[in-house]
């Protein structure tokens, strides 16, 4: 997977639970953000805070440890270090020879679907222009050769000019040594998950609940695609170009580019991958977003207790053999494209959550809602908050929406802070989706209503965005607001029931 420089939720959604905790074991969840580039969630049991303080004070340290090896955004790195040096035979640590020999090998069973080199057709399409068939052609021509190759002395030797990046399996070989460490230094522990810019580890055999999200109506409210249980060790890994695009002449090219072709990938837009372990799952989830889906199946398939699940551009939902659906989701595998590809009708706000300034930081708290013209709150879209350990706190903070909410809770007797509320998010790109009905259901009636962002951060700023709307059977334009050091680039659109506007699309990263 390409490096991750928004959060966790750029490719796939998660909801993580734990079953009930053994005698003196309390459930800890533990968040970061700035980690590589990305968020950092830690999901396990303790007898107490100190240990608790332990567990993730050895996390942390492995995962500072690798990325001083393997990082291909730090020029000190080991794996950068070695490019800079003059090709020969070299004795590289453990850790690096280990993870180039995985990619090596992925590149030839996947017959040069996952390539290391492949950074600099993404870099050539990120130019402003589309690529003439010749540049294009030529790195094709030098993805070819060999990069390089390691002895069986255990020496690398680099053949390519091209630079080599391996965060498409590097981050999954992070999550990997993270668990080897919890399970050489905790031997006692009963359950750890590590999940890593949307990438996870799980370690021991309590429940764990996933969500698959739909790449076709990302909203942070919208359904998902999939969920089911698992109670075994596994990894996970997601990748798709459904959410990070290039945009070259207002056409829109996924971020994912086929080595084989110097093409964007356009076929898959989002691939999951269930594996042994982070690293295969890691590189998988890559290849499977160029491959054909036929091939994808064929080489999973092939796999020993490896699962996968492609979301196609055309509406299809397609499944290895054994991937763990519920009945009901498996007699719904293939979508038909006319359900699927319709225009989402509503108010669609898109977000950004700007990463603050320093290290490691609390994320914030968060809720978008409609008011009416009396001020009361007829409809919470999103609502994320901190809900684990010790349970619902800070909610407080988000000062409007708790006080409105406190007078909805009067008339309506339902607690949205356990219906609808959900864990923090980190920066990134976000929206929320207003399907035209309020918190019991019912249609919202046509006339004036005032959209509420609120933002509150233990240790940072509380914001508040409040825009007048009227919802009517007519369509609003993408309207760009003014924005705040804690949400930026806020925009809304609304598109009427039985409108043939196209559906919204999610801003481009760049």
């Amino acid at each position: 997977m390409s490096h991750v420089n928004l959060v966790m939720h750029s490719l796939a959604w998660l909801c993580i639970a734990f079953s009930p905790s053994v005698l003196f074991a309390k459930p800890y969840q533990r968040n970061f953000e700035s980690v590589l580039g990305t968020s950092l969630e830690l999901l396990f049991e303790a007898d107490s805070a100190e240990s608790a303080q332990r567990i993730e004070r050895v996390a942390l340290a492995e995962i500072d440890r690798l990325a001083l090896i393997l990082s291909s955004w730090d020029a000190n790195s080991e794996l950068m270090r070695w490019q800079s040096q003059t090709p020969a035979p070299t004795r590289l640590s453990q850790e690096l020879t280990e993870v180039l020999r995985r990619a090596e090998y992925w590149r030839s069973a996947t017959h040069g679907a996952f390539e290391v080199r492949a950074g600099h057709l993404t870099q050539l399409w990120r130019q402003g222009t589309v690529p003439s068939d010749a540049a294009r052609r030529k790195l094709v021509r030098q993805f070819a050769a060999q990069p390089y190759s390691v002895s069986n002395e255990g020496l690398t030797t680099r053949y390519s000019s091209l630079s080599i990046n391996l965060d498409g399996l590097a981050k999954g070989y992070l999550l990997d040594a993270v668990c080897r460490e919890m399970e050489r230094q905790f031997p006692e522990l009963r359950t750890f998950t590590i999940n890593l810019g949307g990438d996870l580890r799980k370690l021991g055999h309590e429940p764990l609940a996933i969500a698959i999200s739909d790449p076709q109506h990302p909203h942070e409210n919208a359904e998902t695609v999939d969920r089911f249980s698992v109670d075994h060790p596994v990894a996970m890994a997601t990748s798709g170009g459904y959410r990070r695009f290039v945009e070259i002449d207002h056409h829109k090219h996924s971020h994912i580019v086929d080595p084989r072709t110097g093409l964007p990938a356009s076929n898959v837009l989002s691939s999951t991958v269930l594996a042994p372990n982070a690293m295969d799952a890691d590189a998988l989830a890559t290849a499977l977003s160029v491959l054909s889906p036929k091939a994808s199946l064929e080489l999973v398939n092939s796999l020993d207790a490896t699962e996968c699940l492609l979301i196609l551009s055309d509406g299809c939902h397609l499944a290895s053999a054994g991937w763990p659906s519920s009945a009901a989701t498996m007699q719904n595998r293939l979508i038909a494209i006319e359900d699927t590809q319709k225009p989402q009708s509503g108010l669609i706000v898109h977000f950004t959550l700007e990463r603050a300034t320093g290290g490691r930081y609390r994320r914030p708290y968060v809720a978008i809602w409609l008011e009416d013209t009396d001020g009361f709150p007829v409809k919470t879209a999103l609502l994320w908050m901190q809900t684990e350990q010790p349970g619902p706190r800070w909610h407080r903070d988000l000062t409007r929406w708790y006080r409105s909410d406190r007078t909805r809770k009067l008339i309506e007797k339902e607690d949205l802070i356990g219906t609808i509320s959900s864990a923090t998010r980190g920066p990134g790109e976000y929206s929320a989706h207003f399907d035209g009905t309020d918190n019991n259901g019912h249609p919202l009636q046509p006339g004036k209503y005032t959209l509420c962002l609120e933002v509150a951060r233990e240790h940072g700023t509380y914001q508040i965005i409040r825009e007048p709307i009227e919802w009517k059977n007519e369509a609003i334009d993408k309207r760009e607001l003014k924005g705040n050091v804690e949400m930026s680039h806020v925009s809304l659109q609304y598109i009427p029931v039985g409108s043939k506007s196209a559906s919204p699309q999610d801003v481009s990263v760049q």
